[in-house]
């Protein structure tokens, strides 16, 4: 914390006073319509959005990230919630604090072993399909409290539509009123200024309306009693089966968490010019969710819309968290029962104005124009949400993609090189259907080489090898190294099975441009013992000299039609003067 009031002064204060007075007002009505989506009482939200958010503003590295209460996150984990208990029961609410630590305990770990850029392997096409398709399934949770009705608590498409089709008749024209017109009031003071506090004074003038007009006896749900006081730490009595059954959902909870903080958190620092550190960020944002846990709260997150906020307000540094941290425990301490008559479609509304947004089929369908693996991976994702749970899809969607990229690496493209005499450099073979030379095999890996494209590349390499000692005259197989940034022990010991089996064959292996991460494990297995050490060399070029010494100029000048190499020419140009 030191660290912020280098060169601190008045004005960078006030920019942090600003920036954390605005964004608490946006805070306030956010978490605890978010509470709701959660399946907790509002109360709850505003318990998660005080301590939680002034602990990732201190552990974490970045001055812009709003932590607290986040719409997908709030989803995410009711649905993981969902398999056992009822919302808002007392059970529900000692699972989520349970939730919030374990999803706490994970990001911390990640965080101080450092494995922060991990989150990069979360495919942005999970993302997309996840996004588009919760903002759907969040949309139409909230749709219930807008017109009047409660609507089952699930996550799966088709049963809350099914749900709200068969209750329809039920619908409160007063609550859709009061629904209808909250979220118009939020679009309309957004659209005036991204400034305005548009939530916070549309709950203060619902709350009166609702008030004077005493909305409540005419069927208009109300937050009601709101207890005022700071949240008291708190650690429920463990159900060791169940908390064993969520580690699954924690992960994803962690997983769709943490790319929109991280990702948000990179994001405008490398607008500014600051340095961050993922891995801080996990740590606070992990130490965030076990104090949100202990402290009666639930799963929280940094939030792109609140975080964009301080970034417009150009907060000066994480007292700005701090400031709103603060003033959401001011608001429990002195202002909680003023909520009382607070209408929950007003609270709908909220979530409803920050999520329809979100909902972009269009960008799934532009992704697959782009590219059609990354396409289906975010339309799979997308889609399966209509038949699994929220949290289930989002794991699907994440395995598929990381299948999509271990199967591309399992069977990576592979090239067989010559030279170009026009360019006079090496391409590949046979895209361009330039002649090789038949007595030196020219290959290269267009990637690592590890366990698991090991024996694909052997297989490869080898089929190659017969086909050219079909053709007759094969005399070395040169293994370009160029791209093989990294290789383990299995894909280390393919190399020497590859060896013996190529020598097996009459034909000499070779090796060239082997990087300096890759000659290490070579050496530990003797590599030399199995490939001459004449023939391993540091560059293309010294390799065909050298090669080009010893194979059969005879043959060369004889037999072989093609000029590939310049040392083609002197040895043709020879046996002609001959």
């Amino acid at each position: 914390m030191l660290e912020w009031f280098k060169n601190y002064g008045k004005d960078k204060f006030v920019r942090d006073l600003v920036a954390g007075i605005t964004v608490a007002t946006v805070l306030v009505p956010q978490s605890m319509a978010y509470a709701l989506l959660a399946g907790m009482p509002p109360i709850y939200g505003l318990y998660a959005s005080f301590l939680p958010t002034i602990v990732a503003a201190v552990f974490g590295s970045s001055r812009f990230l709003g932590t607290g209460p986040v719409a997908i996150t709030s989803m995410v984990s009711a649905s993981v919630l969902a398999a056992y208990a009822q919302p808002q029961s007392q059970e529900w609410i000692h699972l989520a604090a349970y939730l919030a630590i374990m999803a706490g305990l994970i990001r911390l770990l990640i965080g101080v072993f450092k494995l922060g850029s991990a989150v990069e392997l979360i495919s942005s096409s999970v993302i997309l399909g996840v996004t588009s398709a919760a903002a759907i399934v969040i949309s139409l949770s909230q749709i219930g409290s807008i017109l009047g009705f409660s609507v089952k608590t699930s996550t799966l498409i088709y049963e809350v539509l099914v749900d709200i089709i068969s209750k329809i008749h039920n619908v409160n024209p007063y609550t859709l009123m009061v629904g209808t017109l909250s979220f118009l009031s939020i679009w309309a003071l957004g659209k005036l200024h991204p400034l305005i506090p548009a939530a916070l004074i549309t709950s203060a003038v619902s709350s009166l309306v609702s008030y004077f007009f005493n909305l409540k006896e005419k069927g208009v749900a109300i937050v009601g009693d709101v207890p005022a006081g700071l949240p008291t730490p708190y650690i429920p009595p463990p159900n060791l089966d169940i908390l064993a059954d969520m580690w699954a959902g924690a992960v994803v909870v962690v997983a769709v968490g943490s790319v929109e903080a991280i990702a948000t958190a990179k994001t405008f620092a490398q607008r500014v010019g600051d340095k961050w550190d993922a891995n801080r960020e996990f740590i606070g944002q992990g130490l965030a969710n076990i104090v949100a846990g202990i402290f009666r709260g639930f799963p929280v997150s940094g939030s792109f819309s609140r975080s964009a906020l301080n970034f417009r307000l150009n907060a000066a540094s994480p007292l700005a968290g701090v400031i709103t941290g603060s003033i959401v425990g001011l608001t429990l301490l002195f202002l909680a029962p003023l909520f009382y008559y607070l209408p929950k479609a007003t609270l709908s509304a909220v979530v409803l104005s920050a999520v329809v947004g979100l909902i972009k089929p269009q960008e799934i369908l532009k992704l697959y124009k782009i590219n059609k693996p990354d396409g289906v991976v975010a339309g799979l994702t997308f889609a399966s949400v209509f038949f699994m749970e929220l949290w289930q899809a989002v794991l699907l969607g994440i395995l598929v993609s990381l299948g999509t990229f271990v199967y591309k690496t399992m069977y990576p493209r592979i090239i067989v090189m010559t030279r170009d005499p026009k360019s006079r450099t090496f391409v590949n073979a046979e895209r361009t259907g330039l002649p090789q030379c038949p007595q030196i095999l020219y290959i290269r890996p267009g990637t690592s080489i590890y366990f698991g494209n090991a024996g694909y590349i052997q297989e490869f390499i080898l089929q190659k090898v017969k086909e050219r000692l079909q053709e007759g005259g094969l005399k070395f197989v040169l293994l370009d190294m160029e791209d093989v940034a990294y290789i383990d022990a299995p894909g280390a010991l393919m190399l020497v099975k590859l060896a013996g089996d190529i020598r097996g064959m009459g034909v000499e292996p070779s090796l060239a441009n082997i990087r300096c991460t890759v000659y290490p494990v070579l050496e530990r297995i003797n590599i030399t013992e199995h490939v001459d050490t004449d023939l391993i060399f540091d560059s293309k070029g010294q390799s065909i000299v050298e090669l080009f010494r010893r194979i059969d100029h005879t043959y060369c000048a004889k037999v072989c039609p093609y000029v590939v190499f310049d040392e083609c020419t002197s040895v043709k140009e020879k046996r002609v003067a001959l």
